[in-house]
């Protein structure tokens, strides 16, 4: 962006006549043209002030400048899209820190209620109504429940030095997680939503800017064929030096016209490579607009899906919950099995993992959804 405003300024310059400042110093003991004159030491100095201004170039002054704001506003853009990307980094970074302790606190329930059933198998195994295989079935389902845990706590390490990196810290950094993670509506319809990333999506606007850019370099490259017109003008102070070339005082100002005939097809070469250029331009502006309408929706309707997905999630949850309180109840009072047991809490850890997924999905979608139209939705 620094340097398309510098860019920008540089054109703005052009119409600004150019002013420069001379001077120079001699000393020489050189004789005058004099007969039969001395050999003397003789100096001679002076200075000067100098301005020119480009009166006619062809447009090429105007396509500068209009190509250089066309610039800006595509560097803009892309510095919008830069800082929505890493809104996306961050977000997805601080997600999986929350989905991470997320697991960490599924494999500690899961201990829990491992450690609940190795209590009642050994009740029922010297009360005689369980065998030794339900005691051993429980530890084992104990055993992995605590290497569950480990792997979540390893995984949860890993994305706060993640989320450490990300936002600039030397170490690891979690994340509070907010009030509510359930799903909200957006604030447009879908259909305002895939007009806005057509016509407003950084990367869109970025590729627009670039096509003007392309158009304003193509006339700039044209006005290699019109005559240009320029005036320059100044003032010299000097000392009044005999010496034979010394400067002389006085003022100057002369106007000068120049039309390039022929030069070797290089103002052929220059317009015939910015008007490929700006084809190109043009080419990539409108994919980056279907891209934007395609990805928008494939977006929205993802999120449409992560959203019955975590309603779903949360239904499975609740129906493996209730499904694990009757078969613990059974198993211990001896009407069902510990296979019946370990595999509800089995399809409870399933369902608590997916809802957790279901959550993350949703968040992660929609983040990416804001990225694309570069504002909160």
């Amino acid at each position: 962006v620094r340097g398309a405003r510098a860019g920008r300024r540089v054109a703005r310059g052009a119409f600004l006549p150019t002013l420069s400042a001379t001077s120079v110093l001699s000393r020489s003991d050189a004789s005058t043209s004099a007969p039969f004159s001395a050999i003397t030491d003789q100096d001679s100095y002076g200075g000067g002030l100098a301005a020119s201004l480009d009166l006619l170039t062809g447009g090429r002054r105007g396509a500068e400048l209009a190509r250089t704001d066309a610039e800006a506003r595509a560097a803009e853009a892309e510095l919008v899209a830069d800082r929505y990307a890493v809104v996306l980094g961050a977000k997805r970074a601080y997600f999986e820190v929350l989905r991470a302790g997320e697991l960490v606190r599924v494999a500690e329930a899961r201990i829990a209620r491992a450690e609940l059933g190795l209590r009642i198998a050994e009740r029922r195994q010297r009360a005689g109504t369980a065998t030794r295989s339900d005691r051993l079935r429980a530890q084992l389902e104990l055993t992995g429940g605590r290497t569950q845990l480990n792997a979540a706590r390893d995984t949860l390490q890993s994305a706060a030095y993640a989320l450490g990196r990300l936002v600039g810290a030397n170490g690891p950094v979690g994340a509070r997680a907010p009030s509510s993670l359930d799903p909200r509506p957006l604030s447009l319809p879908d259909s305002a939503i895939v007009a806005l990333a057509v016509r407003e999506a950084p990367a869109v606007r970025a590729a627009a800017a670039a096509a003007e850019a392309g158009r304003a370099a193509t006339r700039s490259a044209r006005s290699q064929y019109f005559p240009s017109l320029k005036l320059t003008g100044g003032y010299l102070w000097a000392n009044r030096s005999p010496m034979p070339g010394a400067l002389r005082p006085g003022w100057t100002l002369s106007l000068g016209a120049s039309l390039p005939l022929f030069n070797g097809f290089v103002r052929e070469d220059a317009l015939t490579r910015a008007a490929a250029a700006a084809d190109v331009a043009d080419v990539v502006e409108a994919d980056a607009r279907r891209e934007a309408r395609a990805e928008a929706n494939r977006l929205l309707g993802a999120l449409r899906l992560a959203r019955e997905g975590i309603g779903l999630a949360e239904d499975a949850v609740a129906s493996a919950r209730e499904d694990l309180r009757v078969q613990t109840e059974r198993y211990e009072a001896g009407l069902s099995t510990m296979l019946d047991a370990l595999t509800s809490q089995a399809a409870l850890v399933q369902a608590e993992l997916g809802l957790v997924a279901a959550r993350h999905r949703y968040q992660i979608v929609r983040a990416s959804l804001e990225a694309l139209v570069g504002r909160e939705l």
